[in-house]
């Protein structure tokens, strides 16, 4: 296994308990989800594949916002670069080779479809999202679900990942690229420089982009996925909400980050020390949950968001610090709508 198992390939353990489902006739479970442990949920085939495509569309994000802060744009696209972001994509495509055929039941093939072909996401991908889940819909209410169909599904979950882990990769190698030239001081620079940018910028990504064409356009929808998406690759809790005088106080703690396993291993294949890219992605992670909680926080309250630890910085678990207090901050919805959805007319 080339990246970590835990760290980055929770796709396999999710795509494994879709067959299982399946194989059950549990197609209610196999759409909708179902929570597995005390601090897991597998997904639902919906969720799940609205939730990578997301990210799909936030990982080329992260690299281009990377780049532009190091005034690098065509960074990726040198030729020494763009070898060893190929040579480490493609390691990425073995793992996922060697956990289809662990898992075996049809996924081997459906993974080497996917490494056939082109890995961008298709023009038409959002149409054909929806499709799915109209016939998906349709066939969970008469108590059916094809397996020609569930291989369209996990074809498009398996395309998603290999393509958002390609962009990913990426980031960490030209990380690493301008440590090599400009050492860790070079990777925060640029960093500090977008990281006001990349916040609302991933917003408009996820919320006004990725996540309606997706068929998640509601207040529902988006709690839906809010409340499974991330499970699709993370194993994550919140701990008891506590209060602090006036405010109230959440930790979510991340236990593993597909970010942090890809980029430890190619600090790893570059020869750089542990930890030395971490800037490069925590940070950009820190200003993207706070977008998101001034985004759904009521305005009856006023929010903060702050990273305590991180895998990529520390080395430890995640844990991500919500402060709310009591407040009239009907100005920060007004803020968020302008900032990700336009000015009202």
């Amino acid at each position: 296994m080339n990246y970590s198992e835990f760290h980055n390939h929770k796709w396999a353990r999710n795509l494994g308990l879709a067959l299982g489902y399946w194989e059950k006739g549990e197609y209610e479970k196999l759409w909708r989800g179902e929570q597995v442990a005390e601090r897991d949920w597998y997904p639902g085939l919906r969720v799940m594949a609205a939730y990578w495509a997301s990210v799909e569309h936030e990982m080329p994000l992260r690299l281009a916002t990377l780049l532009r802060g190091a005034a690098l744009p065509g960074l990726a696209g040198e030729p020494a670069v763009a070898a060893r972001i190929a040579d480490y994509a493609g390691r990425f495509l073995a793992d996922m080779r060697e956990l289809a055929a662990k898992a075996g039941r049809g996924l081997p093939a459906v993974v080497e479809a996917v490494a056939a072909a082109p890995l961008d996401m298709p023009p038409d991908w959002a149409e054909t999202m929806r499709a799915l889940q109209d016939e998906s819909e349709a066939v969970v209410a008469v108590g059916a679900f094809p397996r020609s169909l569930l291989d369209r599904w996990l074809g498009l979950c398996a395309r998603s990942v290999a393509n958002y882990n390609r962009f990913l990769v990426a980031g960490a190698t030209c990380a690493a690229e301008l440590v090599r030239r400009g050492g860790e001081a070079a990777l925060r620079d640029a960093v500090a420089a977008t990281e006001g940018d990349f916040m609302w910028d991933v917003s408009r990504a996820f919320f006004a982009t990725a996540l309606p064409k997706a068929g998640f356009e509601d207040i529902g929808d988006l709690m839906e996925l809010g409340l499974r998406g991330m499970y699709a690759d993370q194993f994550f809790h919140s701990e008891p909400e506590r209060a602090e005088g006036d405010a109230s106080v959440r930790v979510s703690v991340l236990e593993n980050c597909e970010l942090a396993g890809v980029y430890e291993a190619v600090e790893r294949w570059e020869g750089l020390p542990p930890r030395s890219l971490g800037w490069g992605f925590c940070r950009y992670c820190e200003v993207h949950g706070l977008a998101t909680m001034m985004i759904t926080m009521p305005p009856m309250v006023s929010p903060a968001y702050e990273r305590e630890v991180s895998l990529g910085i520390d080395g430890s678990a995640c844990r991500f610090r919500l402060t709310t207090l009591p407040a009239d901050d009907m100005p920060r919805i007004l803020e968020v709508q302008e900032k990700v959805f336009g000015a009202v007319e």
